[in-house]
């Protein structure tokens, strides 16, 4: 069903705050995977600014409130002035500042193609590539994006070579360090040893598991939409 207000717009003459409940949609990737989909949210601001406030900055406050039952997540928001959002584009890396919306950044190794198998290695590694470029040639450093890709750069990466630091692997780029929460998780606990009683092929599928619902679960903070193309 389509996303609505719960609840009317709360409103009081002597208050500048006003409230609203929504719903966001849900995108379900499969049986047991789905995301909120993003809100699109304008505010506008009747009447005319009084006089002696018309040289200041006026501070606004948005906050977003999830319920309890939402556990863990955390909202990204963005909050960009109206002119600034509907200004003349330049090129992407002139155009963009450390608070640009991800929406204004392209992601080319997104969404993945229908034919994606999160269960090949092989196909992790194209993954890993196409992540690699995009750090490197369209990326500022200065980007929250850029840690966004970072991260999901290694999770593809230990996708492409599970045993890894063990075995064989290629070197990466050096513009992007060995850094970031997953990767030191990773080498700071016993997931990269693929050898158990169960047998390495077990192993390795319950690894690439592990890593596709992690790399799912991050991608979702920066492209809150369908993750796997359906064409």
């Amino acid at each position: 069903p389509p996303s609505q207000p719960l609840f009317p717009l709360k409103m009081s003459l002597s208050s500048t705050k006003q409230t609203v409940v929504f719903c966001p949609t849900l995108e379900l990737i499969d049986s047991e995977t789905a995301f909120l989909q993003p809100l699109v949210v304008t505010v506008s601001f009747p009447g005319p600014v009084p006089r002696h406030l018309i040289h200041s900055n006026i501070p606004v406050e948005i906050s977003i409130t999830i319920s309890k039952d939402g556990g863990t997540m955390s909202p990204v928001v963005h909050a960009e002035a109206w002119d600034v959002y509907h200004s003349g584009s330049q090129s992407v890396r002139d155009s963009l500042t450390p608070e640009t919306s991800i929406m204004d950044l392209p992601i080319p190794f997104l969404p993945l193609p229908h034919t994606f198998d999160h269960r090949n290695s092989h196909q992790w590694i194209g993954l890993c590539k196409d992540i690699e470029r995009w750090l490197v040639e369209d990326v500022n450093t200065s980007y929250p994006q850029w840690e966004w890709g970072r991260d999901a750069f290694w999770m593809a990466f230990i996708g492409s070579y599970p045993m890894f630091p063990d075995g064989k692997w290629h070197h990466w780029d050096p513009d992007i360090p060995l850094d970031g929460q997953f990767i030191r998780d990773w080498l700071n606990t016993d997931e990269n040893k693929m050898e158990n009683e169960s047998g390495s092929v077990t192993s390795l599928e319950h690894t690439l598991s592990i890593v596709w619902e992690t790399f799912c679960r991050h991608v979702a903070l920066f492209y809150p939409f369908p993750l796997i193309s359906t064409q």
